[in-house]
């Protein structure tokens, strides 16, 4: 066996590497597939309102649902300064801020002398695997809610990073501190740095004034919290959750099985005869969650006890993950419980639980490249996770795409100034109120044509295709069908019709704009094709989502007596061709 060792050892790290770059090249490509691609169900067209009377700093200022996003704000207010709050410009800033977290975590496990490089590369593959999964998109593939997440959690890697070196230098130190803000005012979650920082600064044996500062910056993060105003128009659910603080086993059992939501995940895709939810009600996903929160207490507490933190920044990384997500998921746990609905399973909270198994993975790669006997199956973990991991990852491909196209579809709801009836209908009570207020945002946002409206569509409508488009008209070999599918009304009170269907020029190229007009010539409706075409169908979705091709619009002031056209209106050229629709 010693003499295939380091042929063994090799092959470990070369698969390592390719695995990790497997999750990281498909998540990549999946999420900017599967973006967001409209705000319509974040909180910057909020804080957008408010900034229109108001400096980005008292805008930036503000509670939302609990959360001050201080930090996320201004990115949010220069976006909109600059790029005329354009969405993809916050999604690859939040996923320029994934990958700096990333950078982050490695940078002390890379540098760790005290560990073989089998368990540098595993760690790169777990680190990459937990940040990269598909199934955190909920937030990942949002660059409103990435940002804030990810801010937080940068923050947070970057105190990590430096916590330990605070003993040499103030300058050090105020940074740590200003991470410890970072993450604090990015996301509410965020605060769990400060008990991470503080319990980290004991087991280092960091000097007394060191502790002190960390201390008091707490405190001052708290009272800033407290002292700060709630935005106007932030919105406030009415509690339903049935865990309370009388019964705190609720509230534990809540929590494990928050802690146990990435088990739940990862195994749904193997058990297809059952649902996710049918899963979610076995009580064995919250024991999952228990046992793990055992673990973390068996790793944590004898660090606290003999603050023996050694110089290995695998186990510090690992160790500061562990922590800081252990007191993020609490604090979820909490306010949940207390202001809303807590819902375990849901996607968003994969976010942190995903990191949280993460760290302990990281921290049993430290503890098995020391092992002399049963080393191997410990390293051969991660691959297994891995592939246990994989079925999920490749699943929420399609749930991230299928996500999108419903953003896409409300967002030319928007642009339209129509609300399907059906769309509506299926809302729950506690959210028509939000989606009341959303729409009249969406009157605001349309008149300073920002976000989904700063290409002018809603300006087209009303307007007679001669006066918008001029001479601009070709033949495109335009060709296809669409019909009414659906009724609503407009932001007016008007009558309003969906209309959907495919189109194709030569047969060959999707047209991505089309407008909707009368017979007499007036445009009535503009429409868009979804971010798919039969090319990345076949290559990214194998085929798929053929379904899902095709175009979505409406019709304004709808007038069942009426004929109705559709024609292709790609850069700003009107085609020759059109296409009936049928009612």
């Amino acid at each position: 066996m010693h003499r295939f060792a380091p042929v063994a050892e090799g092959a470990v790290q070369i698969f390592a590497i390719l695995i990790g770059g497997v999750f990281l090249l498909s998540g990549v490509v999946y999420l900017y597939l599967g973006r967001v691609t409209c705000l319509f169900g974040g909180n910057f067209w909020s804080i957008y309102a408010f900034a229109w009377n108001h400096t980005w700093f008292q805008s930036a200022l503000l509670k939302q649902a609990g959360h001050v996003t201080f930090f996320p704000s201004l990115i949010g207010l220069a976006n909109l300064r600059f790029f005329r709050g354009d969405v993809q410009m916050l999604f690859f800033a939040g996923l320029g801020l994934v990958f700096i977290t990333v950078l982050l975590l490695l940078i002390p496990i890379w540098r760790d002398k005290t560990i073989s490089l089998t368990a540098k590369t595993l760690s790169t593959l777990v680190v990459l695997m937990g940040n990269f999964w598909i199934c955190r998109a909920s937030i990942t593939a949002n660059g409103e809610f990435n940002c804030d997440n990810s801010l937080a959690m940068g923050g947070a890697a970057l105190a990590f990073l430096l916590v330990a070196k605070t003993r040499c230098s103030w300058m050090v130190t105020a940074i740590v501190v200003y991470a410890g803000f970072l993450a604090s005012f990015s996301f509410a979650a965020g605060f769990a740095i400060w008990p991470t920082l503080l319990l980290l600064a004991w087991c280092l044996r960091l000097p007394r004034r060191t502790i002190v500062l960390l201390g008091i910056s707490a405190l001052a993060a708290a009272i800033i919290y407290e002292m700060l105003p709630v935005l106007p128009s932030s919105y406030r659910l009415q509690k339903e959750s049935e865990v309370s603080f009388g019964n705190p086993m609720d509230v534990l059992t809540e929590f494990c099985r928050l802690l146990g939501s990435p088990v739940l995940h990862t195994i749904a895709p193997w058990r297809k005869a059952k649902t996710l939810t049918e899963l979610g009600q076995s009580f064995g996903i919250a024991l999952s969650g228990m046992a793990s929160l055992m673990l973390a207490g068996i790793l944590v507490i004898p660090r606290v006890l003999r603050r023996d933190l050694g110089k290995s920044g695998l186990e510090s990384t690992g160790l500061s993950l562990l922590i800081f997500n252990v007191f993020a998921l609490t604090l979820v746990t909490l306010g949940r419980s207390i202001s809303f609905t807590l819902a375990p399973f849901a996607p968003r909270y994969l976010f942190w639980s995903s990191l949280f198994w993460t760290s302990l993975i990281l921290l049993g790669i430290k503890r098995a490249d020391r092992l002399r006997s049963g080393r191997w199956p410990a390293i051969l973990l991660p691959f297994a996770i891995a592939i246990l991991a994989w079925p999920a990852h490749y699943q929420a491909w399609f749930w991230c795409k299928n996500a999108q196209v419903l953003y896409d579809q409300d967002a030319i709801a928007l642009i339209n100034g129509a609300v399907d009836a059906q769309r509506t209908q299926m809302l729950p009570p506690e959210l028509k109120q939000i989606f009341q207020e959303r729409v009249l945002l969406a009157s605001q946002v349309r008149a300073r044509h920002l976000d989904v409206f700063a290409d002018g569509l809603q300006d087209w409508i009303g307007l007679r295709e001669a006066d918008v488009f001029g001479a601009r008209q070709k033949r495109e070999g335009l060709s296809g069908q669409c019909s009414i599918d659906a009724l609503g009304q407009c932001d007016n009170g008007a009558p309003a019709a969906r209309v959907s269907g495919r189109a194709s020029k030569h047969e060959q190229s999707i047209p991505w704009t089309l407008v909707i007009a009368d017979s007499n010539g007036v445009i009535r409706g503009v429409a868009r094709s979804a971010r798919l075409n039969p090319f990345v169908n076949r290559t990214f979705y194998q085929g798929k989502l053929t379904a899902k091709i095709g175009f979505v619009g409406y019709i304004r002031d709808y007038n069942p007596a009426l004929r109705y056209f559709v024609r292709s209106a790609d850069n700003f050229t009107l085609s020759a061709e059109e296409i009936p629709v049928q009612h």
